[in-house]
């Protein structure tokens, strides 16, 4: 009697049992899916062959970066974001080596609580203030939540199976301002970023893994505002 209720239990798994299965797979399906990101070439990329603005009398320069993102049909404006990508710092340090006449600079990052720091506000005004010029550069990153969200139903129903993209619009602003405040230039660089989800795709994921495209946009958008901003000499007193 007891080998037949052995061999009944072996055979037929209880329902509790069959959703631990079907979790097992999920779990199993989410973490072994792969991807495959892509992006565009920058739109209003600086054609013109660069020149080094050698010889400049030297400036101080304030930058002031916003990350700014927003999905569209979930987010009503757009969000600050402390960051863009992890790597921010090192990628601003090595686009500033395309200006040659920056004696000195200063950095100021805005964040979502800011709304509520006089004290931050107030250090921001007095930065563009005591410098010569204030670049204002904001990292705007643009999705659409209709888009997002089918994909990500195709993903959990197939069990990433099925191939499903995920689409980013980028946009990099820079504003140069004088120590009085008035607009003297102003540049604007485009790109688009786009990921796969399916599961074979794992294979592919080391030799485009979405963080280092990403990445790819800002230095490329930045070295190339700088590089232009360097050949128009647009920081001379």
């Amino acid at each position: 009697m007891n080998n037949t209720s052995n061999q009944q239990w072996t055979q037929r798994p209880t329902k509790s049992s069959k959703n631990w299965i079907f979790v097992v797979i999920l779990v199993l399906a989410s973490t072994l899916s792969g991807c495959a990101a892509s992006r565009s070439d920058l739109t209003g990329a600086f054609t013109q062959p660069p020149e080094r603005n050698l010889g400049a009398e030297k400036v101080s320069v304030f930058f002031l970066f916003r990350h700014l993102s927003q999905q569209h049909g979930l987010d009503a404006l757009p969000k600050v974001k402390p960051q863009g990508v992890p790597d921010f710092e090192n990628i601003f340090r090595g686009a500033l080596g395309e200006i040659t006449n920056i004696s000195e600079y200063a950095t100021h990052t805005e964040f979502p609580t800011d709304v509520n720091a006089p004290e931050r506000r107030r250090e921001q005004e007095e930065l563009r203030q005591t410098h010569d010029y204030t670049i204002d550069i904001r990292f705007f990153e643009e999705a659409s939540f209709k888009q997002q969200f089918l994909s990500g139903t195709i993903s959990l129903v197939s069990l990433t199976l099925i191939p499903a993209p995920y689409t980013w619009e980028y946009t990099i602003t820079a504003d140069v301002y004088n120590v009085k405040g008035a607009l003297v230039k102003s540049y604007q660089r485009q790109a688009s970023l786009s990921n796969w989800v399916e599961a074979l795709l794992i294979f592919v994921y080391p030799f485009h893994p979405i963080e280092g495209k990403r990445e790819e946009i800002y230095v490329e958008a930045l070295h190339d505002i700088f590089r232009q901003i360097e050949t128009e000499k647009v920081l001379g007193k």
